[in-house]
């Protein structure tokens, strides 16, 4: 049921971008700072470049962020191992008997 569903919704987008390609496809030109200016193409290209853009650079600031994360795990991961090994000496030295006082008769 699932990849039929994946299947639609890839469909359904599909027809989107298509349909909103073929309703775009009149020239334009965009004009930056500096005087610089990109030569003529079409608006649904300029959509799809600004789409593939803001994807790359969201992927690249999850990338960055999952490397902080992973850092981050690896020391707690780290400080468990060691308070697990803390705990378990605890836990002998507990265990150990105590010598009891020798009663004197």
């Amino acid at each position: 049921m699932g990849t039929y569903l994946k299947a639609i919704v890839l469909v359904i987008i599909l027809l989107f971008l298509t349909t909103f390609g073929i309703k775009n496809n009149q020239p334009l030109q965009v004009y930056y700072y500096f005087n610089i200016q990109t030569s003529p193409m079409p608006l649904y290209g300029i959509v799809y470049i600004s789409i593939i853009v803001g994807i790359v650079i969201g992927m690249l600031v999850g990338i960055s962020s999952r490397f902080t994360l992973r850092g981050k795990v690896k020391t707690l991961q780290r400080e468990i191992k060691e308070l697990k090994e803390k705990e378990g000496e605890m836990r002998k030295q507990e265990e150990l008997p105590t010598p009891s006082p020798v009663e004197e008769q």
